[in-house]
């Protein structure tokens, strides 16, 4: 291979290096300003964090592994876990449409047919909420953890796939179907997957870091460790629909 064939090669490679820091950094930006930008809406999303933390106080979700298991199907926490899920997808539809006018300026659908398109994924996440949730009512519970296991896969295998779809119902409707958005995607879906699995982790470990070193905890660390969580999940929200829309952006700009 000459010189002059190694180069365009070479700057095809710093530019796609490129655009995967500016998903893996700037999804986090994003998040950030659309916390900042969408206060009233984090608020309550955030708030109902805290708010079923407080229920699995009192239930003694916290008092130890032991005791979470025991108590994990309380019928008080799973209608807050049902609101908290819904109000995840509902607050990603808003930051969704916040990135998109932010960065392009760029008039976007009205809310209502927006939602209208958007319902579907929502009814979609959570439908495979409901599969995780209820493994054991549905599988042996032996087998719960392995359909658990399998649904979370196919969720995070699939996911990339709907990103174009997603991001249009939220904003243009200009990409109408799952399987547009998969032919969309085309072979850069391994790239897309790859940054989607990688930009989560940091929010996502952290998240589960504080549910599990909350056990048995002092109340005043406990109660500390609570509304850090539920600011974590809020950022949570925030920086996963912002995944979408960089990635979203970076193909397009990528093949304009």
């Amino acid at each position: 291979m000459t010189k002059a064939e190694a180069t365009p090669k070479s700057s095809a490679f710093i530019r796609w290096m490129g655009r995967s820091g500016s998903v893996l950094v700037g999804s986090h930006v994003d998040g950030v300003r659309a916390i900042v930008s969408l206060p009233l809406l984090f608020a309550l999303l955030i708030g109902w964090e805290f708010v079923q933390h407080i229920i699995e106080v009192r239930l003694g979700f916290y008092d130890s592994p032991e005791a979470a298991r025991a108590v994990v199907n309380d019928a008080s926490r799973m209608v807050f876990g049902w609101i908290k899920m819904a109000s995840v997808y509902v607050g990603g539809f808003f930051v969704i449409r916040y990135l998109w006018r932010r960065d392009r300026g760029a008039a976007i659908s009205p809310l209502v047919p927006a939602f209208l398109r958007y319902l579907p994924y929502i009814v979609y996440s959570l439908t495979l909420f409901g599969l995780v949730f209820y493994a054991p009512q549905i599988v042996p519970a032996a087998h719960a953890n392995t359909l658990r296991a399998v649904v979370g896969l196919g969720q995070v295998i699939i996911e990339p796939m709907l990103m174009f779809w997603i991001v249009a119902a939220a904003t243009d409707g200009a990409v109408k179907t799952p399987l547009g958005s998969a032919r969309m995607m085309g072979w850069l879906y391994f790239w897309a997957f790859v940054l989607y699995f990688v930009a989560r982790l940091p929010v996502n470990l952290l998240h589960q870091f504080l549910n599990r070193y909350a056990m048995g905890q002092s109340d005043i660390v406990l109660w500390a460790l609570l509304a850090f969580d539920a600011l974590v999940v809020g950022m949570i929200i925030a920086v996963v629909p912002a995944i979408y829309v960089r990635i979203v952006t970076a193909i397009r700009t990528a093949r304009s």
